[in-house]
Order: C-alpha cells, then structure tokens, then sequence
C-alpha cells in the first residue's frame, strides 16, 4: 500500500521535527504528531510497561501498532498528509534497542509513503531532554544516521532539510512538496 500524498519528516531526535511540523499545520497541511511522544506520555501517565526502560520491545510493539493506525485512518485522505516519523522509523527503534525487527521491516514494506522523504539532522544547540526524550545527544545523532541509511535503503529519496528558522524549513519543506502533487 503506497501512498503518494503521505510525506515523512525524520531524523535524529531533537532535530526540529516537531517545531517544524507545526508551523507545516499551520499553512493548512494535514500533520500527524509523533508516536513515541504519545506512546511514552500515555506508558508514563498510566505507569505502564511500555516504555524504554522497562520493556523496550513492547515499547517498540506499541509504536508500531500506531504508526499502521496513523496510517491506515488517513488512507482515503486526498490531500498531503504530512508525518513526523514514518513506519521505517520504527525498524531504527529496533536497531536501537537491539531487538528483532522482521515486523518491522515487513510493515514498512506493507505501508509506504511518497518517495521523497524529508531528513531532520542532529543539531547539537538546540538538542534537549525532557519528560519524554532522555537519550544523550550522540544518542540521538547516531539514531538519525541510521534512519537515514534505513530509508534509501527502502528505496526512498532522503532529502536533507537545511538547518534555517522553522519558519524557512517548513517553507522549504511545502515548497517541495508542491511542486511534487
């Protein structure tokens, strides 16, 4: 199942995806927020398992089975759908925490997104922690660089986003997208 009009923000953590995203929704863009973000709040809010620390697996299950809903729920939406983190992120999740990734792999087979694919690189300065995010800088990096590889590997396109203000980044990011629909 691929679809055209669905586009993906990645990269490493603390890359600006997310302040990027909403100014993208701001400029009438249909933007689906991250799973990890709403999985770890829902997982910490509840003191469930689900989480890196105790079960990183069911962690990793949970997002996935977010990101195939995420997907599938906007699969007759006509108009661009933009994503921050894709399905193949999930196989990066995997790497990361050193599990199988064989579902992983097959849903990003199952489920993929326009060609082009939008790459958020680590940038140091405006790297944080918080309730959510934990990992240390060079973590985070090092993630980025693997989804990278992760995605031409599945054949996309990865386009680097140039580190400018949000505002010239999600310009950049619609341009592109316009000039492909």
């Amino acid at each position: 199942m691929k679809i055209k009009n669905f586009f993906v923000l990645t990269g490493a953590m603390g890359g600006g995806k997310s302040a990027v995203l909403k100014h993208i929704r701001k400029n009438n863009f249909k933007c689906i927020d991250e799973p990890a973000r709403q999985i770890l709040k829902e997982q910490r809010r509840i003191k469930g398992k689900g989480v890196p620390e105790k079960d990183p697996e069911l962690f990793c299950q949970l997002m996935l089975s977010r990101s195939v809903h995420l997907f599938q729920s906007n699969a007759d939406y006509k108009d661009t759908v933009v994503f921050d983190r894709g399905i193949p992120d999930m196989i990066a999740y995997a790497d990361l925490f050193g599990i199988d990734k064989n579902i992983y792999m097959n849903a990003a087979k199952v489920y993929s997104y326009n060609n082009i694919v939008f790459m958020f690189n680590g940038i140091e300065e405006i790297y944080t922690t918080d309730d959510e995010r934990k990992m240390n800088y060079k973590a985070a990096e090092k993630f980025g660089f693997n989804v990278k590889e992760i995605y031409k590997e599945l054949g996309y396109y990865v386009t680097d986003v140039p580190y400018m203000s949000e505002e010239e980044r999600s310009s950049f990011i619609i341009e592109t997208i316009e000039k492909i629909i």
